[in-house]
């Protein structure tokens, strides 16, 4: 993988939770295997700290508590430093999470950062970081963190020559999944999952997953445990936008689901070194995370290929609807680990009527690589959405992603057949070939759809149509054809057009 900024994931932004200007913690918050110490009482922790002493440049040399003397910072960001320090005492290696003096004076801050000490103790789990204490020293709180040797699942995916191995990505996300598995189960919603959070270790001369940065964590405590307003207003919208769920873009309820939807963009930075969603900025991908499917996996030249099954999980997992996501991290590690084993795979493509599969088993695996979420997946079920069968022939491209998307902002979604169930399929008014230059294949192609899908309309986009090239593909049935390459509104048009006749 290389360095371009295509092709690694992009630098996470916060917004509206953190101070103006504020950036993410870059990479290490480490941690160190030991018994764990009992937190303060939550009434312990500090409400409005006061002012804090100057201290003035790094604090390497201070002693927190009287126990944590800093060594060196490790990370910094907009909301603290992370110091690789010892207990003066046990002479054991910490990792010390610090709050920047003008954070620190905020007590909202201070409470999420007493969230994430919280959150991460009721989690005593191998996946997940292990905080060892938690203290105020004269007004500058501080986390104590186990600490560990190793890299970011960001830096990771950056400094390698080319996408993982499926068995690292089975490895690297089973673990992921194992953590939230756990997260969930005891109430808690991480809300910030991201590459630069999840942290790869040795332990025991095995490769170990811990997730980090449990601040943003919806976490249900008893209520003398979290005294005070809520840590996100309702209007604010708290994540890191390349990760962040629909409803936390629209700053609505969050649950598991959320979570799930991060992991998905988890799995495909991992996939193709970059999430789902790019843009100039942030409203631009959250409006992208609203509003359009997730655009064609681009893997890198020579990858394996995708799995089908693995590719129909990401799309899921991807839903805009939280309902139509994978029903929990144990439900994703079971498909995860099925999309990946051969003889499941064998036995669990969904089957078509019919002796033969459209486009032939071999065919079809290689357009997973470039496919959509499914189409009625909206946050607002009043869109009238409209999904569009669609089935891209071999080294056809007259339907781009600059297409797929201008679809989308219609309310137009395509989806490849091979992502669809047989229910949903029976459902469809409209198939799109994209036939290339193929004219032939496409009336193939058109013969099929209607042997298989009766109630289903075609319309193909082509390559150098003539009048007589028109004509092979009418009379081979199709409903209209569109020359390629397509553009969103005249392809948009026709469609409509098909839907309106066949009514």
């Amino acid at each position: 993988m290389s360095d371009d900024d295509d092709r690694s994931p992009s630098k996470p932004v916060r917004i509206s939770v953190r101070p103006p200007g504020a950036a993410d913690l870059d990479e290490l918050e480490a941690q160190h295997h030991t018994t764990l110490q009992t937190l303060p009482s939550p009434q312990a922790a500090p409400k409005a700290p006061p002012m804090p002493r100057e201290r003035g440049g790094a604090h390497v040399g201070l002693v927190l508590g009287g126990k944590y003397r800093l060594l060196a910072r490790i990370g910094s960001g907009g909301m603290g430093e992370v110091y690789r320090a010892e207990h003066v005492t046990l002479r054991m290696p910490v990792a010390v999470k610090l709050l920047h003096y003008n954070i620190a004076i905020e007590p909202d801050y201070v409470r999420r950062f007493y969230r994430e000490a919280r959150a991460a103790t009721l989690l005593n789990h191998p996946n997940v970081v292990r905080v060892l204490d938690y203290g105020d020293d004269d007004g500058l709180p501080f986390l104590v963190m186990e600490y560990l040797v190793g890299v970011t699942l960001h830096a990771w995916l950056r400094d390698r020559d080319a996408a993982p191995p499926l068995t690292d990505v089975k490895d690297i996300l089973g673990q992921i999944l194992d953590a939230f598995e756990a997260a969930h189960e005891r109430g808690i919603v991480h809300r910030d999952l991201k590459p630069e959070n999840v942290f790869l270790t040795d332990v025991g001369g095995k490769r170990t997953i811990k997730i980090l940065d449990f601040g943003l964590a919806h976490v249900e405590l008893p209520k003398e445990d979290d005294q005070g307003s809520t840590l996100t207003k309702p209007e604010a919208v708290g994540g890191t936008p390349e990760y962040m769920s629909p409803e936390q873009c629209h700053s609505l309820a969050v649950g598991p689901s959320t979570d799930i939807y991060a992991i998905g963009c988890v799995l495909t930075a991992m996939l193709q070194g970059r999430p789902p969603f790019l843009g100039k900025n942030s409203i631009e991908i959250i409006s992208a995370h609203l509003f359009l499917p997730p655009p064609p996996l681009a893997r890198p030249t020579g990858s394996e290929p995708v799995p089908p099954l693995l590719e129909k999980l990401r799309l899921e997992m991807l839903a805009k609807q939280p309902e139509r996501r994978p029903a929990s991290a144990a439900v994703v590690k079971k498909r995860l680990e099925d999309a990946l084993d051969p003889e499941s795979l064998a036995t669990q493509l969904v089957t078509r009527k019919g002796n033969e599969p459209l486009g032939g088993r071999e065919s079809r695996a290689p357009q997973w690589e470039g496919q959509l979420a499914r189409a009625n997946d909206s946050t607002d079920p009043g869109h009238g959405l409209t999904e569009v069968g669609w089935i891209r022939m071999a080294g056809a491209s007259g339907v781009d992603p600059a297409c797929i998307t201008g679809l989308a902002s219609q309310g137009i979604y395509l989806v490849p057949l091979e992502a669809l169930d047989e229910e949903a399929r029976e459902k469809l008014g409209v198939v799109l070939v994209d036939a290339g230059h193929d004219i032939d294949g496409a009336a193939a192609k058109i013969a099929e759809v209607a042997r298989i899908l009766p109630r289903a309309r075609v319309l193909v986009c082509a390559a150098s149509l003539t009048p007589d090239r028109m004509t092979r593909l009418v009379s081979a049935g199709a409903a209209d054809v569109a020359n390629a390459p397509a553009g969103p509104d005249a392809l948009g048009k026709k469609i409509g057009r098909i839907l309106r006749r066949g009514r």
